[in-house]
């Protein structure tokens, strides 16, 4: 068995991915792990691109764009390490990252850790969306008032974080654990599947964690039209997140929730460029909670 299998999907990131797969050859030491990339029927070449440069990487087709969390179940279905890393194709490692997975693991007690997740970095240097809160009827109404206070700037770095969720960019987690909880949600195409596995892990009983250690860069939507709130991303995303509301809260916290939603979304009316029949559509799209 190996230590650690690294997952990464890709969709049409054939440079980002190229460029995310040689950061973890060149700093990724005394680790024994293996990479596999499951590709969402990319159009750009990444086959013949990232296989003529590293053949020894596992090359899954998925035969069409089945989204993020089934195509991360599909990879996971071929992993033989003891552990799992799912990796963004946008990350690049800066360090020897999986030695600090690997450590605190034992250091937290693995029976007790559901996912580790380390601070994530643009570019220059600057902490990117790392963790966040699990989705209540509370959050939305801080989201009204404009009291959201997690991910601030000032974080400390060098201590070990509690959290309700990591980032999908980067999750590690042990395969038996991962296999025990199902996997991702094959419901969810794409947005919310982290959010949804790691509250389940919650439900159970499982630790989320942000370690010191790591040093990731994450060049955040390099596949997804980067940090811009599309019309098309806003559909996929409210999609997930209706699926994720009905999936978690019964009765009265569904009610509100809903409500709440509903009343929040009434921004994208002044907020977003798209064309009213888009604006229209997307916030019927809230209103349906479907």
């Amino acid at each position: 068995m190996r230590q650690v299998s690294i997952i990464i999907v890709s969709y049409n990131t054939r440079l980002l991915l190229a460029d995310c797969i040689e950061s973890i050859m060149e700093h990724t030491v005394d680790i024994d792990f293996e990479i596999i990339v499951v590709d969402n029927n990319s159009a750009d070449g990444s086959k013949e691109y990232v296989r003529g440069i590293y053949p020894n990487v596992i090359w899954i087709d998925s035969g069409n764009n089945i989204g993020f969390g089934r195509a991360n179940n599909l990879g996971a279905q071929y992993a033989q390490g003891e552990y799992l890393l799912f990796l963004n194709s946008d990350t690049l490692l800066k360090n020897n990252a999986l030695q600090y997975f690997i450590k605190y693991m034992h250091v937290l007690g693995s029976d007790k850790v559901g996912i580790l997740g380390s601070w994530l970095y643009d570019k220059v240097g600057h902490i990117n969306l790392s963790y966040g809160d699990f989705p209540t009827p509370s959050s939305e109404m801080k989201y009204i008032f404009g009291k959201i206070t997690n991910r601030k700037a000032s974080d400390d770095t060098t201590v070990i974080r509690t959290v309700d969720w990591v980032s999908g960019a980067d999750m590690f987690i042990k395969r038996s654990l991962f296999e025990d909880m199902g996997g991702f949600d094959p419901n969810i195409f794409m947005y919310y599947e982290e959010t949804d596995l790691q509250y389940r892990l919650s439900e159970s009983g499982y630790g989320r964690y942000i370690i010191p250690g790591p040093e990731i860069i994450h060049l955040e939507g390099g596949s997804s039209d980067g940090k811009k709130l599309t019309y098309r991303k806003f559909l996929i995303s409210q999609h997930s997140y209706n699926y994720y509301i009905r999936k978690h809260f019964q009765g009265i916290r569904y009610v509100a929730y809903r409500l709440f939603l509903c009343l929040y979304r009434l921004s994208i009316f002044i907020t977003t460029d798209w064309s009213m029949q888009e604006k229209l559509k997307a916030y019927g799209t809230v209103l349906s909670g479907k």
